[in-house]
C-alpha cells in the first residue's frame, strides 16, 4: 500500500491534532510541517519543518490548519502550486457556499480537487445532521452543542457508595424538557447495575429523567472541550413517527484532525473541483481501506 504524503500548514492545536492522526494511521505519513516562522514544537516532530511548501518533497496534499480569515489566500496558493488541499473553515449556509465556490473556481484553473468544510463542525456533525434529516425528510432538527454541568447533583452522585467520581449533566430536550445525564467512574467492587437504580430513585435526581453512564475515568472526560446532543424527530402525525438521537462528548480539534485525514484519503479518486463532504461517496473517505470497511460495515 503507497502511503499519502501530507503537509500540515501551521501547528496550533489542530495542526498537532492532525500529525497525531497521521501518525496513528498505516496509510498515511507525514510530509512536513509548514510554518512561517519555524518553532521548536515542530522541530521536535522529527519531520521535515520549513517556511514554503515548495521546501517538502512529494506532498499528495495540504492539510491547511490556519484561522478561517487565512485559509482562502493558503488554499489558493497551493492549489496554484498544484497541491490538493483539505480544509475545516467554519462557515455555514450561505458564507459557506460562498467560499466553496471560490475554491471551487481556482481548483478547476489549476486541476486540483479540494474538500473545504471537512472538521467537525462543518464536518463530522454536518454528516450526522445530514443522515437524520434523509432518514426523517419532513420534522425538526435541534442540537445543543454544549452540556451544562450541575454541581449539586454531581456532588450528590459522589455520595453515593462505591461512585469515586461523577460529573452530572443537563440537556435540555427537543420538547424542552430538562435530561439529566450522570457519568459515574466506580469503584473496582460497585455494581453498575445497582448504583444506577439508587441514582434513579435518589429524591435529589427524581425531578427529571436521569440517564446513568459508568465511564472508565472522569478526568479524561473532563478532558474533552465539547458535547452534543443532535435529536431529529419525524412531522407529528407521520405514520412512521421516527425519530433519532446522537448524544456524545469529544475532543473537537481531535474530530476535526481525523476528519480531515479520511477526506485527504478522498483525494486521489476525485476529479478537479471543491467539494464538501456531502459530495463525497462515503467509501471514499476510507481511501484504500474501503473494500475491508465495506466488508466489516455492510
Amino acid at each position: 500500500m503507497k502511503k499519502i504524503r501530507l503537509a500540515i500548514i501551521g501547528l496550533g492545536n489542530l495542526g498537532h491534532k492532525c500529525a497525531e492522526a497521521i501518525f496513528a494511521d498505516q496509510s498515511t505519513e507525514l510530509a512536513g510541517i509548514v510554518q512561517r516562522t519555524i518553532t521548536s514544537s515542530a522541530i521536535g516532530l522529527n519531520v521535515p519543518a520549513v517556511t514554503h511548501i515548495s521546501e517538502l518533497k512529494e506532498v499528495d496534499a495540504a492539510l491547511i490548519c490556519v484561522p478561517p480569515d487565512a485559509v482562502m489566500g493558503i488554499a489558493k496558493g497551493l492549489l496554484q502550486s498544484r497541491i490538493p488541499v483539505v480544509e475545516c473553515a467554519r462557515l455555514h449556509g450561505e458564507a459557506f457556499l460562498k467560499h466553496k465556490s471560490e475554491i471551487h473556481r481556482v481548483a478547476l484553473l489549476y486541476k486540483m480537487p479540494a474538500v473545504v468544510g471537512a472538521g467537525c463542525d462543518p464536518g463530522a456533525l454536518s454528516l450526522f445532521r445530514s443522515y437524520f434529516a434523509l432518514l426523517a425528510p419532513y420534522g425538526h432538527t435541534e442540537i445543543s452543542l454544549h452540556t451544562g454541568s450541575s454541581l449539586h447533583h454531581t456532588l450528590a452522585a459522589e455520595g453515593i457508595k462505591g461512585v469515586r467520581k461523577a460529573l452530572a449533566t443537563e440537556l435540555k430536550s427537543i420538547g424542552g424538557t430538562v435530561q439529566r445525564y450522570v457519568y459515574v467512574e466506580l469503584e473496582p467492587s460497585a455494581d453498575a447495575a445497582e448504583i444506577e437504580r439508587i441514582i434513579a430513585n435518589d429524591p435529589v435526581f427524581l425531578d427529571e429523567q436521569t440517564l446513568v453512564f459508568p465511564v472508565p475515568s472522569i478526568a479524561t472526560l473532563e478532558e474533552t472541550n465539547r458535547g452534543v446532543l443532535l435529536e431529529r424527530h419525524g412531522k407529528p402525525g407521520n405514520a412512521s413517527h421516527s425519530s433519532f438521537l446522537l448524544e456524545a462528548r469529544f475532543d473537537e480539534a481531535s474530530i476535526a484532525a481525523r476528519m480531515m485525514l479520511a477526506a485527504a484519503q478522498a483525494l486521489p479518486a476525485q476529479s478537479a473541483g471543491a467539494y464538501s463532504l456531502l459530495d463525497l461517496p462515503l467509501g471514499s473517505l476510507w481511501g484504500q481501506q474501503r473494500p475491508a470497511e465495506e466488508k466489516e460495515w455492510i
